[in-house]
Formats: structure tokens, sequence, C-alpha cells
């Protein structure tokens, strides 16, 4: 792999975080609490290499991610 598809690869599962959590909002204000249960059902479903993350990724990490990338961005 070279750096431009290192670059591509993260530059997609960031957008599919993003992504993700925009349309789990379903227009409601951004909060930890939905942040947490969105990373909550990711980890139920064992879901977190569709995200980008390793498997063992716990959800209070992605829960961090999910809220600073929505709300602070």
């Amino acid at each position: 792999m070279d750096a431009d598809h290192v670059i591509q690869a993260d530059a997609r599962n960031e957008r599919l975080r993003y992504d993700g959590f925009r349309a789990f909002l379903l227009g409601r204000d951004p909060s930890r609490r939905l942040a947490d249960a969105f990373a909550r059902q990711i980890v139920a479903r064992g879901e977190q290499a569709r995200y980008g993350y390793p498997s063992g990724t716990g959800e209070q990490a992605m829960a961090r991610d999910f809220y600073y990338w929505v709300c602070d961005s």
C-alpha cells in the first residue's frame, strides 16, 4: 500500500463514521448519550470494522470519536 491508498482509506473511514452518526441522529441534536447509543449498537453487532475500527475497539472510544466529529467539527 502506498501513501495515497492509506490516505484515501482513512478518508473513507472517517466519512463512514461521520455519515453513520449523522444518519443515526435523524434530525435530533447531537449529544453524548446519542453517541454512546450509536457506539453500543455497533459493538453489539460486531460492526467495528465497517466503520474503520479494529474489531476490539470499545464503545467508549467510538462514542468519543462520533461526538467529536459531529459536535466539535
